[in-house]
């Protein structure tokens, strides 16, 4: 039977390099044995048994003496070269020859910046995610465990593990990769203290209690995604300096509900292998039987006891005798310790320490109950609030003298496994808080259609919600009671979009978004009837307390991405006369939401070169305070209904999910940091609350699009043949366009923290990045003669037009453009001249260049003005250079229809009031475009539109056409959008 114990253990590199030539690998081996087995002895006896084990070998023993020696000097442990010795034995036999200390070296996208703590595992660093520009804490193994290495799989397992699970006291898993030979999982960096760290620094009973109940939180979520952790110690948990408990390591864990198949060669070589920390081992797990997610509350019983007493209730002296105690000794009272403990914590813990597994607690779930229970009393119970804790360990330290030094010496001595030490110099004071209540309410899925539903708004009652989805080809509102299924159409008149509905402050009345002609923000009761049109402006609208004014946006996002560009503003309508006021937020601001008491608004919006963040502005206008300001997407902001905090989607966890910042209404002032409130979801939209604020909906949102093409005969005008997928998997690819020989795509490929440009070839294979930096690539487009792509990016701080060759060297901003920049590039046939756009607000102007010039030697030549001052933007010129394809917009920014311009005769003229991607076919005559998930061709002369393909389900964007015209491919989105409910009502 082979131990596996995993204590942390941190070293100097330095220290460790010095020592490297001492010994060879043999040596170590018997120093590592021969000290294994003296531990296990008592003092008296380790002399003579050293004597009689080295067989004269002086060295030898001199060598073990040092070490023991070394174990119990705790003062100068890392300057003792015995310490060396123990260091490069272990690192010798658990790393080999890996390179332990790679501080400036680049792995990946990730620059180490120094080590952190190593074990048999692994060892980790402190690095910066040059992509991201965040700290992440990097866990790496050694070069030489290839694929087929059982640690490897191990280490799999532990990605998988944590990346199924999304809960604020969880350590979140950003990436996991190979680079190069070496394995790597790279993690969140938490900053705080670990428990072995907070053992002994004063905490009291009620702060104890709160730590312990995250982690049951923690452990409850684990628990339910089929996750056992087996190795719960002090080390594995972290508590930030804002008092949020984190559990880390998963490396030991068991997932119960992965499938047998994937388990069996691992299951066959790691039989009679024991896996965990000796002292914390639930009794099963000592005496190797079957374990389940109940030994983790074993464990957590151990960590708690050792907290409130500063001892461990099972270590003995050697590991044998911990064993002993762990399957049949009896354990001491904890308020032996300490006489104000109450006789409910004795009780608790005689339930966590029951050997026989069934009759001890069966829950995580039912372990935090019970500990709830006992701070509810704490609470109530002055003469118990302040039991302090230092003291008592003081007092007891000297009982447990010798446990405290064997312990201190399987610390030094064990690195096997992820301990990892993510801090090292932190403030000492830890404000501990009771984790959200909404780590424990309800998750319920609402809606199931296969349509995309988005906008929902809860009644203040919380019985009903209302949302925007799909029916006979347009967007409608429904209604459906809260854990009902019956829906009914409030729209079933209209033949255009409606979306965005919310409530009124009563529940009365409904204000929406609608297509209808004419399009604006409109009002209904909430059965639906006597709809009106009150502003022919707005977006997103938000009521405000006394429902007499609503606040829009005059620009939509329905996901964080599609607003990119700083031109949207904010606007307040008066219910009863529909007069208009606009709000000075000296900047961008969209997707407005009116504070509880009315005195701010809330709003996100983007500014040159950074990512969204959130403010918040006086009612009446003025100078906005930036909220949660950092590195990070946050979107999509809404109000706790008791104005205390701001809640909002991010992607700071990794996944756009739900946080929330407590906030001063009337100031705007933000008060601590940013909040997980985790939801199920890889991408978080559209949040709504009850009255009460106990129940919170939103929509979940998942998606994938992929590349698909269809055989097309520029003789005919029609397809043949099947769909064939060109790319497949659980990926986002837009904008696809196929390089002018037919042999490579290039397509932007937007990710959850990034949008960069990828090629790969026609069949699918062969990616590579284009671009792969924290920067927006879009609208991707070749050259005539394919030795080019254009496209329009931030990286300069705003919207400009780029180059780059297209094997990736040489990327070149050719436009410097005012206003808020350019964008959509279309290069002539003749490869010497580019259309692009500016932008201005609402407004697009549109112009050409002249490649063989430089910006500052450029004569721009400006296309006039579209009728009626109405904004266009070309999307493609025709073959022979004399014509150009543009979509024209409504005076709000909506896409409208299609165009043609005339360059000799510089006359317009619409083609069709509908559609986008239009793309000329090799006649000059004929266009495709792409509208309603279905190819449309146009011929330009007799403006008839023919469909000639169309999706059976999903949706198709992004049409384009071969330059021989034999291939239609296109863009095709898979979305699973529902609306789920948070309920924390029973709390």
């Amino acid at each position: 039977m082979l131990l596996v114990e995993s204590s942390e253990f941190l070293l100097k590199p330095p220290a460790t390099a010095a020592c490297s030539d001492k010994m060879n690998t043999d040596r170590w081996k018997q120093i590592d044995e021969l000290f294994d087995a003296v531990l296990d002895l008592p003092e008296t006896m380790r002399e003579d048994f050293l004597a009689e084990k080295c067989n004269g070998d002086e060295d030898l023993k001199n060598e073990l003496l040092s070490l023991l020696k070394a174990r119990t000097d705790s003062d100068n442990f890392l300057e003792n070269p015995a310490i060396c010795i123990v260091a490069q034995n272990l690192a010798t036999e658990q790393i080999n020859s890996f390179e332990s200390y790679l501080s400036g070296q680049i792995i990946g996208t990730y620059k180490i910046e120094t080590q952190l703590g190593s074990g048999g595992m692994g060892e980790v660093y402190l690095a910066t995610d040059e992509k991201l520009r965040r700290q992440v804490a990097l866990k790496i193994l050694p070069r030489e465990y290839n694929s087929n290495d059982e640690r490897v799989k191990r280490f799999q397992l532990e990605a998988r593990a944590i990346s199924v699970l999304n809960h604020p006291n969880i350590v979140t898993i950003h990436d996991v990769g190979s680079f190069e030979g070496i394995n790597y999982i790279a993690t969140e960096y938490v900053e705080g203290k670990t428990l072995r760290e907070l053992i002994g620094s004063g905490l009291n009973v009620k702060e104890v209690l709160a730590i312990i109940i995250q982690a049951c939180e923690a452990l409850s979520a684990a628990h339910k995604a089929g996750i056992t952790h087996r190795d719960i110690k002090p080390e594995n948990i972290m508590v930030r300096p804002d008092g949020y408990v984190k559990i880390l390591d998963f490396g030991l864990a068991k997932l119960s509900g992965i499938d047998s198949i994937t388990l069996k060669n691992f299951n066959q070589t790691a039989q009679s292998v024991i896996i965990g920390t000796p002292a914390y081992m639930s009794p099963e797990q000592v005496a190797d039987e079957k374990v389940d997610h109940r030994t983790d509350l074993w464990s957590i019983g151990v960590v708690l006891y050792e907290l409130l007493t500063g001892v461990n209730p099972f270590k003995k002296e050697t590991r044998q005798e911990t064993f002993q105690a762990i399957l049949s000794e009896d354990t001491p009272l904890a308020s032996s310790f300490n006489s104000e403990l109450s006789p409910s914590l004795n009780q608790i813990l005689a339930k966590a320490f029951e050997r026989d597994a069934d009759l001890s607690y069966q829950t995580a779930s039912d372990f935090r109950a019970d500990l709830k229970r006992i701070k509810r009393e704490i609470d109530s119970s002055p003469s118990l609030k302040s039991i302090a804790l230092k003291k008592m360990r003081s007092e007891n330290r000297a009982n447990w003298k010798n446990y405290m030094i064997v312990a201190f010496g399987i610390l030094l001595l064990t690195l096997i496994g992820f301990g990892v030490r993510y801090f090292i110099n932190q403030p000492a004071p830890l404000a501990i808080k009771e984790a959200t209540e909404w780590a424990n309410a309800k998750h319920f899925q609402i809606t199931d259609s296969p349509w995309i539903e988005g906008y929902p708004s809860l009644s203040p009652d919380g019985k009903n919600i209302i949302f925007a989805s799909e029916s006979n080809n347009d967007r409608n509102i429904f209604l459906q009671r809260v854990g009902g299924k019956n829906l009914t159409n409030l729209t079933p008149n209209s033949k255009e979009n409606d979306t965005m509905p919310t409530f009124s402050p009563d529940g009365k009345l409904i204000a929406f978004r609608s297509e209808r002609n004419p399009s604006g923000i409109y009002l209904m009761e909430e059965t639906g009837e006597n709809v009106r049109r009150i502003s022919d402006i707005g977006f997103h609208p938000s009521w405000s307390p006394d429902a007499t004014k609503i606040v829009v946006s005059d620009k939509a996002a329905a996901i964080h991405t599609v607003h990119t560009i700083p031109n949207s503003s904010l606007w307040i309508i008066d219910v009863a006369d529909g007069k208009k006021q606009k709000i000075e937020t000296n900047g961008d601001a969209i997707m407005p939401n009116w504070s509880p008491n009315g005195d701010r608004i809330a709003f996100w919006f983007v500014a040159d070169g950074k990512l969204p963040e959130i403010a918040t502005v006086p009612a009446t206008g003025g100078e906005p305070v930036v909220i949660a300001a950092d590195d990070f997407s946050d979107w999509n902001p809404v109000w706790s209904p008791d104005g205390k905090y701001l809640y909002f989607a991010s992607d700071r966890s990794g996944n756009m999910n739900l946080w929330r910042v407590a906030i001063d209404e009337k100031s705007g002032a933000q008060h601590g940091e940013p909040e997980s409130i985790t939801a199920p979801s890889k991408y978080c939209r559209h949040i709504t609350f009850s009255r009460d604020g106990k129940t919170l909906a939103y929509v979940r949102y998942e998606s994938q699009s992929n590349v698909q093409s269809i055989a097309f005969n520029p003789k005919t005008l029609k397809t043949s043949g099947e769909v064939n997928w060109v790319t497949r998997g659980d990926r986002e690819i837009g904008n696809p366009q196929l390089s002018p020989n037919g042999k490579e795509f290039v397509a932007r490929n937007p990710t959850r923290t990034q949008e960069d440009l990828v090629i790969f070839d026609k069949n699918g294979g062969s990616w590579r990045n284009l671009m792969n930096d924290k920067f927006r690539e879009r609208f991707p487009r070749w050259s005539t003669d394919g030795k080019q792509i254009a496209f329009h990016s931030d990286r300069g701080g705003k919207y400009q037009i780029w180059t780059i060759n297209s094997d990736g060297t040489n990327p070149r901003q050719i436009t410097f453009a005012d206003k808020l920049g350019a964008t959509f590039p279309v290069f002539s046939p003749d490869g010497l001249r580019l259309s692009f756009t500016e932008i201005g607000g609402i407004t697009q102007s549109s112009f050409i260049l002249d490649l063989t010039k430089e910006w500052s030697e450029q004569t721009l030549q400006s296309l006039p003005n579209f009728p009626d001052n109405t904004s266009f933007s070309v999307r493609d010129w025709s073959p022979d250079s004399k014509k150009l394809l543009y979509i024209y917009f409504e005076t709000d920014g909506d896409e409208r229809g299609i165009g043609l311009f005339d360059l000799d005769t510089s006359k317009y003229e619409k083609m069709i009031d509908y559609g986008s991607t239009p793309f000329w076919m090799n006649d000059n005559r004929h266009f495709i475009f792409t509208s309603r998930n279905t190819v449309f061709l146009c011929d330009s002369t007799t403006k008839k539109v023919t469909e000639i393909y169309k999706t059976s389900s999903y949706e198709l964007q992004h049409a384009g056409i071969s330059s021989d015209n034999q291939l239609i491919f296109f863009r095709y989105l898979q979305v699973d959008a529902d609306v789920w409910l948070i309920d924390a009502s029973e709390q």
